[in-house]
């Protein structure tokens, strides 16, 4: 003879019950996994300015000017006048913004064998704030607050 606990098994009210609280749980852990925007601008610049770094390195290796340019959708370097970085594995390759930008104001910035830069000031707009970032001679790429 069984104990009664394992004969009776679950009713289908009880399983609803469960599934509901797992799903709630689930969507509660996905929203908070998300990045938010201050999150994916926050990655973005430290990207930005890590390849600032990588193409000043680079051109200065190599003897050839590196050519930063910025619009609304991306960013990209060129070799002279010629695309760079057509290669997924490419870390100089053109790149979209992982945020909604609606307008970028941001000079054109040569990276050569001179190991200063000019200064220089980006300024990036989104719907919710406007970014301004500051390049300084030594190619150091920070955020104004």
């Amino acid at each position: 003879m069984k104990p009664e606990c394992l004969v009776r098994g679950f009713s289908l009210l009880e399983l609803l019950v469960v599934i509901v609280i797992l799903g709630v749980t689930a969507g509660m852990v996905s929203l908070s996994v998300a990045p938010s925007e201050e999150r994916l601008v926050a990655t973005e610049m430290d990207r930005l300015a890590a390849l600032f770094r990588l193409a000043q390195s680079e051109s200065r290796v190599s003897g050839r000017p590196l050519v930063w340019k910025a619009d609304g959708l991306g960013y990209r370097f060129l070799a002279g006048d010629v695309p760079r970085g057509e290669k997924p594995d490419d870390p100089l390759r053109p790149r979209d913004w992982p945020f909604t930008v609606e307008r970028v104001d941001a000079p054109t910035i040569v990276f050569g064998a001179e190991p200063l830069l000019p200064p220089a000031e980006i300024r990036i707009m989104t719907p919710r704030r406007n970014l301004v970032l500051a390049l300084d001679a030594f190619g150091t790429l920070t955020r104004k607050q």
